[in-house]
């Protein structure tokens, strides 16, 4: 057991246990042929007060609240159970499986067929994994279920539990009118909830495909229908949702194959018993086990679909970001070519405006009567400072060029702890505008 077993009961039964007895023809009164119980203190008085020869079916039907729930049954009760009718101690794996749980941890694990065998007593216990739909969301849950079985070689006496995902699940119900509707005078009847369980939830897993198909369709035909050279309709968004439905079908094909191999041995375990109605047991279980095979190959297939359109996609994003990027090159490209321009042309007008603005200068001056330009004694001036702001400009740059960083960081703007509170609320308070807004839209 991979989780500790303390964490799969509760303290007190909040939630329906049902025991079901179908009592032998001889010990009958009247018509009074089977016992329906539902509340704790009489399951626990039955328990008690009944020995082996009262019944010759019974069946215990335990719940969770909810599929993250631990079983609604207190482990005092389930020990009870387990001393009065001589289970194994292999009977706490099937249990096991139903703990308290805050996250995904096993969701794709299913407890295998376990066959015990001790004298005349065979004991059969497995669980298995379904898709089912909530009407109230019109949403898919994978759930889970699972069945013990004890039957007696000797005197043909059976014990059957259930546990269920939910109270009042689908497959409750229908054992439950099964062991209702028992004719006592039949041998091994109770073999039939075998093929219940899976007939109650098997075909499911068909609709669940094709909910995943009808998801998947769009991406793939938008893909493929998707140019290059033109918008694109599809994002990076859309590769989240095509790894999601991979994964889907993933646990798709795992969770069918772990019903088939549950399938495949439980007709193995009919054979060798020699059940009344083997035959037909295993002839029911064969016809679910094909319709799980071709559920399994369409959701491989549809799986391959959706990494193929994944891969279609990523690839198509990828040409689509070079196409930019070669797009952004050749405007640089331009800009590099206007850029060469202008600097041909600053080269070109530089030298005559620099001998202008020189010789306009306050440095020379006119003679009139020589017609000669004079030169002021002072002209060391210009010549001292344009060298010392030569160098100090090249001194500046050079710094920068090697610093860069540190006058980033200084000349990028401080915000204080103070701002961003404002800021985290400013976003929180849009945040739930916007979904108010689609709430809203929704309704």
């Amino acid at each position: 057991m991979s989780q500790p077993i303390n964490t799969c009961f509760v303290d007190q039964v909040t939630a329906p246990i049902e025991l079901i007895d179908v009592v032998p023809p001889k010990q009958r009164r009247g018509a009074l042929s089977r016992r329906q119980l539902s509340t704790l203190q009489e399951i626990e008085e039955c328990l008690n007060h009944t020995g082996p020869n009262d019944y010759s079916h019974r069946h215990l039907s335990i719940c969770q609240k909810t599929s993250w729930s631990p079983l609604q049954v207190t482990k005092g009760l389930l020990e009870l159970l387990v001393v009065k009718h001589d289970m194994s101690d292999s009977f706490w794996d099937l249990p096991s499986c139903f703990y308290h749980r805050n996250d995904d941890v096993e969701i794709n694990y299913s407890l295998p067929v376990t066959v015990t065998r001790i004298g005349e007593i065979i004991e059969v216990h497995y669980t298995i994994r379904y898709p089912e739909l909530k009407p109230s969301s019109g949403t898919w849950a994978i759930r889970q279920s699972g069945l013990y079985f004890q039957i007696n070689t000797s005197t043909s006496r059976t014990v059957s539990v259930l546990f269920s995902p939910t109270p009042n699940s689908t497959a409750h119900q229908e054992i439950q009118n099964f062991m209702l509707g028992i004719d006592s005078t039949a041998i091994q009847p109770a073999w039939y909830i075998h093929q219940l369980l899976f007939a109650t939830y098997f075909p499911a897993w068909r609709q669940y495909i094709a909910f995943l198909e009808r998801k998947l369709l769009p991406e793939t035909s938008t893909t493929f229908t998707t140019f290059i050279e033109e918008e694109l309709r599809v994002g990076y968004n859309n590769l989240s949702s095509l790894a999601s439905l991979d994964n889907k079908f993933l646990q798709v094909s795992t969770l069918l194959s772990h019903g088939e191999d549950a399938m495949v041995e439980l007709s193995s375990i009919f054979k060798q018993a020699g059940t009344i109605n083997a035959s037909e047991l295993v002839a029911a279980l064969d016809n679910h086990r094909r319709q799980a095979v071709a559920c399994c190959r369409t959701a491989t297939f549809l799986q391959r679909r959706a990494q193929t359109t994944a891969q279609l996609l990523a690839d198509t994003l990828s040409f689509r970001d070079q196409i930019l990027a070669k797009q952004q090159n050749s405007n640089m490209l331009q800009l590099n070519k206007s850029a060469v321009f202008l600097t041909t042309l600053t080269l070109l007008y530089l030298p005559a405006s620099f001998v202008a603005t020189f010789f306009g200068m306050n440095f020379f001056d006119l003679d009139q009567e020589s017609q000669r330009i004079v030169g002021t004694p002072m002209i060391w001036i210009y010549i001292v400072s344009s060298v010392v702001l030569t160098l100090a400009t090249f001194s500046v740059y050079y710094w920068v060029l090697h610093h860069d960083d540190a006058v980033v960081s200084r000349m990028s703007p401080k915000v204080r702890v103070g701002d961003w509170k404002i800021l985290a609320q400013r976003a929180l308070t849009m945040r739930g505008n916007s979904t108010g807004k689609s709430e809203r839209t929704l309704v």
